[in-house]
């Protein structure tokens, strides 16, 4: 798994919870969000409980196979497109550019893994027409 640093202490229960759900997972999605996290909780960027929870679903359907990763990524460019709107409004403009910049990148690797990433029927060697 993708860590920052392997003995981080989680200052953030919110973010120790995610941490402790990419545990174990296999998925890149899972890595991904598993090294943000750490480097989120170390700036003391907080999390909204609404993205944590999409957060926490997203890397269990991924690894189950009942999401896609360009699927969890597109939801998680919305959440953190909802939250930055948020926290303009009370006022909180560093976490609001961290949550834009959040949903900046998984609009962006929504696309780039769209791209790459086989189809079912690619994957059984059937390639579209």
């Amino acid at each position: 798994m993708f860590k920052v640093k392997s003995n981080h202490t989680f200052q953030n229960p919110m973010r120790q919870q995610i941490d402790q759900t990419t545990q174990g997972k296999k998925s890149d999605y899972a890595h991904a969000v598993g090294g943000v996290n750490q480097i989120l909780d170390r700036g003391n960027i907080g999390i909204s409980a609404r993205s944590q929870a999409s957060v926490i679903d997203n890397v269990k359907k991924v690894e189950t196979g009942a999401r896609s990763e360009v699927n969890a990524h597109q939801r998680e460019a919305l959440n953190f497109g909802r939250d930055a709107f948020e926290s303009v409004k009370k006022g909180q403009f560093k976490q609001a550019s961290v949550e834009a910049f959040g949903s900046t990148v998984n609009a962006l690797a929504s696309g780039y893994k769209s791209l790459y990433t086989e189809t079912p029927l690619e994957k059984r060697g059937i390639t579209p027409h």
